[in-house]
């Protein structure tokens, strides 16, 4: 529920949100985002109720939902040759230039966008992205080795 000040022109809305049964005045930001997430809670809940999905309502059809939590053990061949995958990488990567490390620490250990690191670099997105591609075409080819 939003609130004007005295409903004067010129002057900025008050936003609050409802905790605990009191409102708190907040960010318009902090509002909407608030409110957005409780109409999708109440959708799900809608639509939960609509096609009766429940965990009840899935048991009484033998639905077997504790299979589908449970976590599938690991394979031990899959996890030999992740590691050894993982060892492999870790030496091509001390092969790369210093630049070249950097950018792939950046984008893939670092999770920053090709957009956010371009402009901190002072490069073309565009440029960056293609220094990326030779960078993991000269990973594959090391990885070949």
């Amino acid at each position: 529920m939003s609130k004007s000040d005295d409903g004067q022109a010129g002057k900025r809305k008050k936003f609050f949100i409802p905790i605990d049964g009191k409102l708190y005045e907040t960010s318009e930001e902090i509002y909407k985002t608030y409110y957005s997430m409780d109409r999708r809670e109440r959708y799900l809940e809608e639509r939960s109720r609509k096609h009766e999905l429940s965990y009840e309502g899935l048991t009484d059809v033998d639905y077997p939902v504790e299979e589908k939590m449970v976590n599938k053990p690991k394979n031990v061949d899959d996890d030999v040759i992740t590691s050894i995958l993982i060892e492999k990488m870790l030496v091509v990567i001390t092969k790369l230039s210093q630049e070249e490390k950097q950018l792939i620490q950046e984008l893939f250990f670092c999770g920053k966008s090709e957009v956010a690191l371009a402009k901190e670099i002072g490069v073309a997105r565009t440029t960056l992205q293609s220094r990326k591609y030779k960078i993991l075409s000269k990973i594959k080819k090391l990885l070949k080795n």
